[in-house]
């Protein structure tokens, strides 16, 4: 066997063997850049995940699911939001402003309960009715320096998603179709920081009919799109996929992560080898698990 050819096997046997854990589904195992990337774009795209969760609502745009605001707000698409429309017109009274745009800043929009820590919500938010003389479920959405910073209870962990670019939200009562193209800048640990170019789509099926004006119903959350990541020296084009739907739970509450099954791929070429990153949820309030998987 070649020196090369053995070299390939031995990185395929470390970066296939990556076990994650804890809280922040970090990688246990594994040597070399592998279970860096893993790791990092793992937790990256989770948290977009769930950033596009929050966008299929206006309300829980404004205030993310599972969180309740530091004075004390419950959170839900019809409480008090933490922050106010620069304009209060909504003709057609579907929750959508006509033409608003929402100013963060932190407090009042400090959340608990994100994964035992703290959530800041900085920047701007521009929300515009596509159809104001009709009710419906559509808005488009242009983001300027929103930032999100996470804190750990015991402040040792600190990251900032900061995300520019614009989403789009249609839909009727049998689903809904989110589509984003957003530049997200994210800060690690350790790390330098990752730029990440993501045009991607949600496709939402309700598992029973959608209401205007009332919080998401349980349901499959089908994703599909790329996502260009620069950290440094490495560069991977990623190709976007859900082969199992994401499996939403309503039900599941006191707790940010409500996906309780399903998985995403994020595929590329990765130190030379073809493959992808897996991101694989199995049950509410449980952290999904990373893992890296040679391309067959």
């Amino acid at each position: 066997m070649s020196q090369s050819r053995t070299r390939l096997t031995l990185l395929a046997a470390a970066v296939t063997a990556f076990v994650a854990i804890g809280c922040n589904s970090e990688i246990s195992t594994g040597a070399g850049p592998a279970d860096v990337i893993t790791s990092d774009l793992g937790v990256t795209l989770r948290d977009e995940v769930e950033a596009g969760l929050n966008a299929l609502t206006i309300g829980s745009a404004l205030d993310p699911i599972g969180t309740t605001q530091a004075a004390g707000t419950a959170t839900s698409i019809r409480a008090i939001p933490c922050v106010s429309p620069s304009a209060n017109a909504d003709s057609d009274g579907d929750g959508v402003p006509d033409d608003a745009t929402y100013l963060f800043t932190a407090p009042p929009c400090r959340f608990t309960g994100w994964r035992g820590g703290t959530l800041d919500i900085v920047g701007q938010l521009r929300i515009q009715d596509p159809s104001a003389s009709s009710a419906g479920f559509g808005y488009e959405a242009t983001v300027t320096g929103l930032r999100s910073r996470f804190t750990s209870a015991d402040g040792k962990t600190i990251y900032d998603v900061t995300r520019n670019g614009t989403w789009s939200l249609s839909g009727s009562t049998a689903g809904l179709l989110l589509s984003t193209d957003l530049q997200v800048v994210r800060t690690f640990a350790g790390h330098p920081d990752a730029t990440i170019d993501k045009q991607w789509s949600i496709n939402y099926t309700p598992a029973a009919p959608l209401l205007i004006n009332q919080p998401l119903p349980s349901g499959s959350l089908d994703i599909a799109g790329t996502a260009d990541w620069t950290r440094g020296t490495e560069h991977y084009v990623l190709v976007i996929t859900t082969p199992t739907p994401l499996q939403y739970d309503a039900s599941c509450t006191d707790t940010v992560q409500r996906i309780k099954g399903g998985e995403l791929h994020a595929a590329g070429t990765f130190d030379d080898l073809p493959g992808f990153v897996r991101i694989r949820w199995a049950r509410c309030g449980d952290e999904p698990r990373f893992t890296f998987e040679l391309a067959q």
